[in-house]
């Protein structure tokens, strides 16, 4: 979830903060210190809704709000973002999905991602701001709102400070679960050793009060995991699209937010200079600029979606166009505003690995299941968790018997659930069903082809090491409906479904505009991409075919042209087609749409991947590749539209004066 920041981010840097906020630093080592690390706290709060600390985004494993590094002066050098570690939002994923994660995996995802920001933010000299708090707990963290100081975590009635346990010989000695191998966190008082309270993370939250703190407390890092600090990138990438398209969107008008924007970058307010060509006030150079200003955004969207699968080695499974903030460079006046933005990967992903036996395939699951996004292919909409009833038909023992060579015991049977089901090829469904005191976890391949009944399904399990309890409990099963079997619809996933989401996001970014809402504008894509696919026996690439799709009906050009990068001026006439085409090549605009189109898995036979889990075994990064091969491809045709070379054009006058001349003689 994204909280809109307050307006004042948008202002010159270096500067005070506005009235009403205020800098509190964190550590009590940084009081008085050249350079601090500050939250900013609200000191005139108006509503009771309104928090102490400015919230700008939660995960399932965390949240942010905003701070600053601020001098001893009081100005503030850089806004940033202080990111602490959270797990509470699990509570919101599956239960599938939480029991494929401990503390110990979340610690180990908490510091891959930092590496990963870090990695992919080389910009200005990093993303991330160092802290040695990435995977290493500063503790429990308060600041007082009222003194604006660092506020220890001390109990008012035992004087013991509040601290993270991950004790697990003491929180055994407690009967605790232990913190490395569950979900389940504490707080304790290490002054206090086996005589301290253990408090739930998940019950406490932060709250001062739980903790014996004063009311003035409030929390930076209340629940005393890891924590991140990353500077703040002050726009959405739909706030940069929309602005470059000169729309009113999220932001409002776009001349008011070009202000914002080359405020936030440049220190003053600038009167249009963020366009590199002169006559930008005409429209085809205007058009043509902004074309190549969003495929440099788009780009640089899919460059930092690559550098961060590759440095975690997982796919993302929640990437939408809200995944990216977008930095500017500071530079002078004469510096091209527009041409210095650079898009930041800002939502990290979600997906969890599941460790399956009996299978060398990896599996990831989104945190949500059943939902829909605009942005997600419809089979990550195949994941669906519920429950049934199971009966077995089979159940084949351990090595060598029934030709079962695994080692371990395979279960056949038919499950039975009023959910409606659609699961494809490579799908598999993990069962978890009661024993006696037994869980027993499976997982099994579905087969609706073979069953008889509507809402059943047949399964066959992957080998699974099971007790001899268990399995003689499960022989005596056979034919004997088994109740309340939950289960999870776990599809094959993995990049293939973040570059069709690139792929959507690179529709938002050229095509859709006042008037013309993202899911018309897909579906336009959509049916404009199975025409083309028609003629794919032919033998003719893609580009050439969506020109033959557009020369044969001109209504293609009128939904589907160049001429909608941009908006018409206020009171301006709109841009017409065949104006669009004299500014931008057909055969330019077209390896455009193909670029986009190719991302689009299970949507033709002109998507690069063949489904939403064909991606390289270690290498899932390199399906990115293919899309940025296509942005650089024509961003460089395009780039020649802006800036000429002065050799060639000057060959070139000589040329038609020599032609000239002889037409005379």
């Amino acid at each position: 979830m994204t909280t809109v920041s307050p307006p004042f981010v948008y202002s010159p840097l270096p500067r005070a903060l506005p009235a009403g906020y205020a800098a509190a630093p964190i550590f009590a080592g940084e009081v008085g210190a050249t350079v601090a690390l500050c939250v900013v706290v609200r000191t005139d709060r108006k509503g009771s809704g309104e928090s102490v600390l400015v919230p700008l985004r939660e995960t399932l494993d965390g949240r942010s709000v905003l701070g600053c590094l601020r001098d001893r002066s009081g100005r503030v050098l850089e806004f940033v973002e202080v990111w602490s570690q959270d797990p509470s939002g699990l509570s919101r994923a599956p239960a599938a999905y939480r029991e494929s994660l401990s503390n110990a995996a979340l610690d180990a995802r908490w510091a891959a991602k930092c590496k990963a920001i870090e990695e992919a933010e080389s910009f200005e000299g990093g993303g991330l701001i160092r802290t040695g708090f990435e995977d290493s707990s500063p503790g429990v963290l308060f600041v007082d709102s009222k003194k604006l100081a660092p506020l220890a975590a001390r109990d008012q009635r035992t004087g013991g400070t509040w601290t993270l346990c991950t004790d697990e010989a003491l929180l055994a000695k407690k009967g605790m679960q232990p913190y490395a191998t569950t979900l389940a966190r504490h707080l304790f008082q290490p002054e206090m050793g086996e005589q301290s309270d253990m408090l739930p993370v998940d019950m406490v939250g932060g709250d001062p009060r739980g903790l014996g703190l004063p009311s003035e407390a409030a929390a930076v890092n209340g629940t005393g995991g890891l924590m991140m600090v990353r500077r703040y990138a002050p726009l959405s990438l739909e706030q940069y699209l929309d602005a470059v398209s000169g729309v009113d969107g999220e932001a409002g008008d776009p001349e008011g937010l070009l202000s914002m924007i080359a405020a936030a970058s440049l220190g003053s307010r600038v009167a249009a200079g963020g366009w590199l060509t002169l006559g930008a006030t005409d429209a085809r150079s205007r058009l043509v600029e902004a074309l190549h200003l969003k495929l440099m955004a788009l780009a640089g969207a899919a460059a930092a979606v690559r550098t961060h699968v590759a440095s975690t080695g997982t796919p993302l499974l929640n990437l939408t166009a809200q995944s990216f903030r977008v930095m500017m460079a500071r530079g002078g006046v004469a510096t091209p505003m527009l041409w210095s933005a650079r898009p930041v990967l800002s939502e990290p992903g979600e997906a969890v690995e599941l460790s399956l036996p009996g299978t060398n395939s990896s599996f990831y699951m989104p945190s949500k299941t059943g939902s829909v996004s605009i942005y997600a292919p419809a089979g990550m909409m195949r994941a669906t968790s519920g429950k049934g009833w199971m009966r077995l038909r089979n159940v084949i023992a351990g090595q060598g018997a029934g030709g079962n060579a695994s080692g371990g015991v395979i279960l056949e049977g038919t499950l039975s659930t009023q959910e409606r089901l659609a699961p494809g090829k490579g799908d598999l469904v993990w069962l978890r069903l009661l024993m006696g005191a037994s869980r027993v976890d499976l997982y099994a391949t579905l087969d609706a082809g073979t069953s008889l009944a509507a809402g059943e399904f047949r399964v066959r399990t992957l080998p699974t090491k099971l007790t001899p309890e268990v399995e003689a409990r499960l022989q005596s099963a056979l034919g004997v409906p088994i109740p309340d079997v939950t289960f999870d619809v776990v599809p094959q996933l993995s990049t293939p479904c973040d570059l069709y989401a690139l792929g959507v996001l690179g529709i938002r970014a050229l095509l859709v505009g006042p008037g013309r809402p993202l899911p018309v504008v897909l579906d336009e894509v959509l049916s404009l991409a199975s025409q083309a696919a028609r003629d794919i026996s032919s033998g003719a690439d893609l580009p050439s075919r969506l020109l033959g799709v557009f020369e044969s009906d001109a209504r293609w050009g009128e939904m589907l042209g160049p001429q909608h990068v941009v908006a018409a001026e206020k009171g301006g006439k709109p841009i017409g087609v065949d104006e669009g085409f004299a500014a931008i090549p057909p055969r330019l605009w077209m390896g455009c749409l193909a670029g986009i189109i190719r991302c689009l898995t299970g949507i033709g036979p002109d998507a690069r991947c063949r489904d939403y889990g064909d991606a390289p075994a270690g290498g899932a990064h390199r399906v990115f590749d293919v899309l940025l091969d296509d942005l650089y491809a024509v961003l460089g045709s395009c780039r020649t539209l802006i800036v000429s070379d002065y050799t060639t054009t000057s060959e070139i006058r000589s040329v038609v004066a020599e032609c000239l001349r002889s037409a005379r003689g």
